[in-house]
């Protein structure tokens, strides 16, 4: 290049003012790139905005620099020298050229427009990622997730999820702020991240807090600075912009973990708190003060977790050991052994009192949490039903809440007349939230058993073998998945298989079934097993009781009265008593009538010698009043001693008997006003998992109701006497029978046809009653019921 050209160059260069361009443009993307930055820190743009917008404006630098040096350069015309002296012979005159093309092409004005659409695109593409990353979630600023720490050093594993929960104790202490379920955020940070063990990214962890409605998310550290020391840090992220809120860092000796976690939840806070002074938070005083209890605490919780309850048994007892007053390892304890041996075990209700009573100072949710499951389980309270509504309204993601309230629901809100599937949508959204959470399907398998959907059930039960391989549930469900759900031949090798089923295994898969809707001729293989002679005694007598409750349910009293005979004799007289009730309340109720069964209930009543209620109705309704009034005092005698060993729930229940007694024996003498409200008051004091004590009482209350024009009440109860195999039947009758008198023809046809198929083979004393369904069910749909 010859020193003219580069001459002329640097001339165009200095006209065009290319320097100043240059300088302009550095300016202007330097004020683009901080505008980004601060968009991105208070918005949650994605990490890769910057260096998008960054790769943008490196793009337009040649493109900025090539229109400066072309829309510098002069048209050809323009070079010319005006006083030079014209040629001899004139040359064609030239309109274009290449100069001219590029100019037409390299405008400001395509440079700045291009440039504009360029981050017009990457704000549209940025903002889409931002909205979607919270789209369709209701972000509740209150609520905030702790992600699993980050742990350098020793006891990763205990601290990595265990800081999970001391910080959501702590936040809950607070008042002002909650904590997204421990289990539920570690389930989904486990399936989310390709590593959990490693430090959380911002972007993933606020994807899974917004997946559980959480508007904050905390990430955290812990490293082992030396053999005792260890340093915490966090930061609070907004969920829905990814932008930190604040950062804390606190440092001391590990056995100090408790007030480190304190002050760490505290720095945090402090620039998002609202309102007064932000309280002083002692985890120790809600949990324990014990790190050999809160170490052997978070080992039982990461156990419990994973579904391994018989380990988490062991840590929480453990825990108690070391401090008598650890309420909440109380409460897991009571939880592990219902779900490990079920929740009629003697260990639930003396764990959930001592949880309850060691509960003063907790978070209100804690200790709503251990009152909810102690009224369902200990008092049979209804209110429970409506704490737990209580709780899941205010704590849309706690995993336990939603839980209690489906286990509630299963167990007790027939009391309060819903459908056992009611408690069907809890469970899910139980699952929902952590699908890992064997024990809500547990219910949801049994009720597919009620109903007979063997999609859903075979659905669950694989499910829950996913999850749980080796304990009695999972036993029992690979044993009746086949029966219930699967196709003939593998339901033909399942029964083969019950000759070499442990006695264990054969009663424990017998309560799975037992149950609203029970599959008679499954039921009868399982429980026929169990009644093999190889079997011991006593369970082989439970197996006969069992089989006889299940004929009673489908009106054969023949079979029912042959079954409990035997159960009678096999059990030695042990379960002469629950005979005895049995067939007198079904004598009661019109079901259990004739020869065999008044002979039955006869010498059972001589011999067992108690005065059951069911035969102090008849003492009235026959004029033996003294009679009467002794079995009132009898279950006020037995209530006085209950409350005089401690037992007040027990000693409630027994008066509440004795009230609705009372009003049983009204009724017979035609004081019906006086008979429903005592039977009003009686039910009031019943523990509500009593079902089938209360049913009988609830029976007679509809009965009566029902001519006081409160018919809506008395449908309520008809319907849901589920849980009581003798009176679920007429329940459904009757309210079939109301449905038709109001015109509600469509549900009484529902209700007609299920106690038809419930008593279509019933035995002859009861086919009138089954006649006069068909015939109604001809009215109202215009076909023939075939007999």
């Amino acid at each position: 290049m010859t020193a003219i050209e580069i001459r002329n160059i640097v001339d165009r260069a200095r006209s065009a003012h290319l320097v100043k361009v240059l300088g302009v443009y550095v300016i202007v993307s330097s004020a683009v790139l901080q505008a980004i930055d601060l968009l991105t820190s208070q918005f949650g743009l994605p990490t890769w905005f910057f260096p998008m917008a960054l790769g943008l404006l490196l793009i337009g630098l040649p493109i900025i620099t090539a229109t400066a040096l072309i829309q510098s350069r002069p048209e050809p015309s323009d070079c010319e020298d005006a006083d030079a002296p014209v040629a001899a012979s004139p040359k064609p005159t030239v309109t274009g050229g290449p100069t001219r093309g590029l100019k037409r092409l390299f405008t400001w004005r395509l440079a700045i427009l291009g440039g504009v659409l360029a981050f017009v695109a990457l704000g549209s593409v940025g903002a889409t990622v931002v909205f979607m990353r919270t789209s369709g979630q209701e972000l509740r600023d209150d609520a905030v997730a702790v992600m699993p720490f980050h742990v350098v050093g020793a006891n990763g594993d205990l601290w990595r999820e265990g800081l999970v929960d001391l910080l959501g104790t702590a936040l809950d202490a607070t008042g002002q702020f909650h904590s997204s379920d421990p289990r539920a955020v570690l389930n989904r940070w486990h399936r989310a991240a390709p590593d959990p063990a490693e430090l959380p990214e911002p972007s993933k962890a606020a994807e899974v807090a917004g997946q559980l409605g959480a508007g904050r998310v905390i990430l955290g550290s812990l490293i082992r600075t030396a053999p005792n020391e260890v340093r915490l840090a966090a930061d609070l992220y907004s969920v829905r912009w990814l932008r930190k809120e604040a950062t804390a860092v606190v440092e001391g000796p590990d056995d100090q973990m408790i007030e480190l976690v304190d002050q760490l939840t505290l720095d945090l806070l402090r620039s998002v708190w609202e309102g007064d002074d932000i309280p002083d938070v002692r985890t120790s005083a809600i949990t324990t003060a014990s790190i050999p209890a809160l170490r052997a605490y978070l080992d039982g919780e990461r156990y419990f977790r994973h579904a391994q309850f018989d380990e988490a048994q062991t840590a929480f007892a453990k825990a108690i050991e070391q401090d008598s007053t650890f309420a909440l390892a109380y409460f897991r304890l009571a939880q592990t052994y219902g779900w490990f041996m079920g929740l009629g075990a003697e260990e639930v209700p003396t764990y959930l009192a001592a949880a309850e009573r060691h509960s003063a100072g907790l978070p209100r949710r804690d200790s709503l949490l251990i009152r909810g499951w102690k009224l369902a389980n200990v008092d049979g309270n209804l209110e429970a039903i409506d704490l737990f509504e209580e709780l899941v309204a205010r704590y849309t993601d706690d995993l336990e809440a939603w839980h209690g309230l489906g286990d509630a629901i299963f167990h007790m809100g027939s009391q309060i007349g819903r459908p056992i599937t009611a408690s069907t949508a809890p469970l899910e959204r139980t699952l929902e939230i952590d699908p890992t959470f064997a024990p809500a399907l547990i219910h949801l398998i049994e009720l597919a058993y009620h109903q007979g959907d063997r999609v859903r059930g075979r659905e669950w039960t694989d499910r829950y073998l996913e999850l749980d391989t080796t304990s009695m549930y999972a036993r029992s469900f690979r044993l009746l998945s086949p029966l219930e759900f699967g196709p003939a031949p593998d339901s033909a090798q399942a029964v083969a298989a019950l000759d070499t089923v442990d006695a264990d295994l054969l009663h424990w898969s017998i309560m799975r079934m037992r149950g609203p809707g029970a599959n008679l001729p499954a039921y009868e293989m399982v429980t026929l097993a169990l009644a093999d002679p190889r079997v011991e005694m006593p369970d082989r007598a439970m197996a006969f009781w069992h089989l006889g409750e299940a004929h009673l349910r489908h009106g054969h009293v023949a079979v029912a009265v042959d079954l409990f005979e035997q159960a009678s004799v096999l059990s030695d007289g042990e379960l002469d008593g629950a005979v005895l009730y049995t067939m007198s309340d079904a004598r009661e109720l019109g079901i259990a009538v004739g020869t065999a069964s008044d002979e039955l209930v006869k010498r059972l009543a001589d011999k067992v010698k108690y005065p059951y209620p069911p035969l102090a109705v008849a003492a009235a309704r026959e004029g033996r009043t003294e009679e009467a009034e002794e079995a009132i005092a009898w279950l006020e005698g037995w209530a006085d001693s209950a409350a005089a060993n401690g037992n007040i729930s027990r000693a409630r229940s027994l008066r509440g008997r004795a009230t609705a007694l009372r009003g049983r024996i009204a009724a017979v003498h035609d004081s019906v006003d006086t008979a429903i409200d005592h039977l009003q008051s009686g039910l009031s004091m019943i523990n509500a998992n009593w079902n089938r004590q209360r049913d009988i009482e609830r029976y007679w209350l509809a009965y009566l109701i029902e001519d006081r024009g409160r018919e809506e009440e008395a449908m309520r109860i008809y319907g849901s006497l589920y849980w009581t195999p003798w009176a679920e039947p007429l329940g459904l009758f009757h309210r079939a029978e109301l449905h038709e008198q109001r015109g509600e023809f469509e549900q009484a046809g529902d209700y007609y046809a299920a106690f038809v198929q419930l008593w279509e083979d019933a035995d002859p004393h009861l086919q009138p009653r089954v006649e006069s369904a068909r015939l109604a069910l001809q009215r109202i749909r215009g076909e023939r019921i075939a007999s």
